[in-house]
């Protein structure tokens, strides 16, 4: 395949776009930034929303016509970049990388859901013109959102790390790179067990990890054992002191979760994880046991759970109880739109009877790929 670029469309949009050349399965951009998002904003004017994958920059385009909105897309993108101050030479680079641009299915909720947080935060501006779309476009890069939030990044500050006015093209590690590793030394494994409170019936996940690891690592494992998208904040309660990334305009001090270590909580007698303080997702956490390292083949690995994890943002327990039973029911007046919400999110299909332990992979090394700023330290 030669220089191509792969815009992952909502199901919503691809069927705008039927017409349009779609990406085989396996198909990679060869930009450096890698694939771009999009989602069509039903303004008035109607708006197209692209978020790239790798550093959540955001790029509004004119949604009409539709019929040519990824010939469109380039010339969009590029605007944006020169206005970030990119290097010519890089932004040339980036134009020869697109000389094909295809088509594809969303394939990264994290992503997904920054495209939706976006949208909430901008649909006051409204723009019509390029001009007011590119202005938005420079301001939006200045949110602190999603995955971002865990290092008090932005998009803009994400793009300027990777390769802005005075930094060279950072080569990305491949997902086999970031996934799980063949465990060699890892001291002791500690076999969890991590349930969601308040649903049922219950969401639980069984999970080994290696002792030395710290407490933010064991953040993105739970993150990709449920399937959240790591697009809140967080924090871990441990015998009533909290952990998680201290901040400068946190009201009470937390203590800082990178520096902390499995081993060292793991004779706590309560351990609690909470997720997104909106919704408030809190997980019980039970040390089951120590496993010998010779007894583990993979650290981390999700080895057991059940059900889906519920959609972010969807009202907490009590909202996800009331979407699963009004989505069961094809004749509950709100039917249609909860069904309709969860194709948005990128759930069409959402079973919350499903569990497959195999995506758990996939999800943690998509998970650290987007986290830039591992590879940045």
């Amino acid at each position: 395949m030669g220089a191509v670029l792969i815009v992952r469309g909502t199901k919503e949009l691809r069927d705008r776009l039927r017409s349009a050349p779609m990406a085989g399965e396996g198909d990679e951009s060869t930009t450096v930034l890698g694939d771009w998002f999009v989602n069509a904003l039903f303004w008035k004017p109607q708006v197209a929303l692209l978020v790239n994958a790798r550093t959540m920059l955001p790029v509004f385009v004119p949604l009409a016509p539709a019929a040519t909105l990824l010939d469109r897309a380039p010339a969009a993108i590029i605007a944006v970049l020169r206005a970030h101050g990119m290097r010519a030479e890089l932004i040339n680079a980036e134009v020869a990388a697109m000389a094909d641009v295809r088509l594809g299915p969303t394939n990264d909720r994290q992503v997904v859901g920054v495209m939706n947080e976006f949208a909430f935060q901008c649909e006051q501006f409204a723009p019509r013109t390029d001009e007011e779309m590119l202005s938005l476009s420079m301001t939006m890069s200045e949110l602190i959102l999603g995955p971002l939030m865990n290092r008090h990044s932005t998009p803009a500050a994400e793009l300027a790390a990777h390769f802005g006015p005075d930094a060279d093209v950072i080569e990305f590690p491949s997902l086999a790179e970031v996934g799980r590793a063949v465990l060699t030394d890892p001291g002791v494994v500690h076999q969890l067990k991590i349930t969601l409170r308040g649903v049922r019936p219950p969401v639980w996940r069984r999970l080994v990890v290696a002792g030395g690891e710290t407490l933010h690592h064991l953040h993105d494992v739970i993150q990709a054992a449920f399937g959240w998208d790591d697009s809140h904040l967080h924090e871990f309660d441990i015998d009533g002191e909290r952990y998680g990334i201290p901040h400068e305009d946190d009201w009470t001090p937390v203590r800082d979760e990178r520096r902390v270590s499995i081993d060292q909580i793991a004779g706590a007698d309560k351990i609690r994880y909470t997720y997104d303080f909106g919704d408030n997702w809190e997980h019980d956490i039970v040390v089951e046991k120590a496993l010998p390292a010779d007894k583990v083949a993979i650290v981390p690995d999700c080895v057991d759970g059940r059900r889906a994890c519920p959609p972010e943002d969807c009202g907490g327990p009590w909202g996800y109880a009331e979407l699963v039973k009004i989505v069961a029911d094809s004749d509950h007046p709100e039917h249609d739109d909860r069904v309709e919400w969860l194709d948005g999110m990128g759930l069409s299909k959402f079973d919350p009877e499903a569990f497959d332990r195999r995506s758990f992979s996939d999800d943690l090394s998509t998970q650290q790929s987007v986290r830039l700023g591992d590879w940045f330290d």
